[in-house]
């Protein structure tokens, strides 16, 4: 299996470098600044140098000569490459991501599938809407405000249909009964009186 360990970087202020000037170099190139990468675009042929204090690149020429110059420089300079459509000359691959908010759902097939994990990424868009990063904000402040020994209460605050009260426009019901279910165990009228 390839790419076997899914993981999500922190880019933003670092060095990334984009080889290649065509609409997938660009979709990337956009995607690393919408993270706050430090982003260099190199449309010319790759020269020894261009990886030299980067974090991570991406080879989107077209050229499987160019792009193996730049692989080669990649494994030198210990810096991440994506090689697009060469899995061969890859360290990561980029999955087709869904954001909703701070939520971010990645679907990757290791990059034997591209096409197939965009559209399990579609499909999993119709199912995961915008209430999910409602929902996503309103449990990180809760998990900010309360103690952590309360960490074990989660799952069965969770079970409650949140989702379906943030459907309904009632987030802050929503608020009021995670947060009763979190401390259920030391409120039990506040709780009973949420799930009324």
């Amino acid at each position: 299996m390839a790419f076997s360990f899914p993981v999500s970087l922190e880019v933003a202020g670092r060095r990334c470098v984009v080889f290649g000037a065509g609409p997938v170099a660009q979709s990337r190139a956009a995607a690393l600044l919408d993270a706050g990468a430090v982003v260099t675009v190199i449309a010319r042929p790759h020269e020894d140098g261009d990886l030299a204090g980067a974090f991570l690149a991406v080879a989107a020429t077209g050229d499987a000569a160019e792009t193996a110059r730049v692989f080669a420089e990649a494994e030198r300079e210990r810096v991440l490459l994506n090689a697009v459509d060469d899995p061969a000359r890859c360290h990561f691959a980029v999955p087709a991501v869904l954001r909703r908010g701070d939520l971010v759902v990645a679907v990757s097939t290791g990059g034997r599938a591209p096409g197939y994990a965009g559209r399990l990424r579609d499909e999993l868009a119709r199912a995961v809407g915008a209430e999910h990063g409602t929902l996503l904000d309103l449990v990180a402040s809760l998990r900010e405000e309360l103690p952590a020994e309360w960490a074990a209460n989660w799952r069965r605050a969770l079970d409650h249909d949140l989702l379906g009260l943030v459907r309904a426009g009632r987030a802050g019901d929503a608020h009021a009964l995670l947060r009763a279910a979190l401390l259920a165990d030391e409120h039990q009228d506040e709780y009973r009186e949420a799930v009324a």
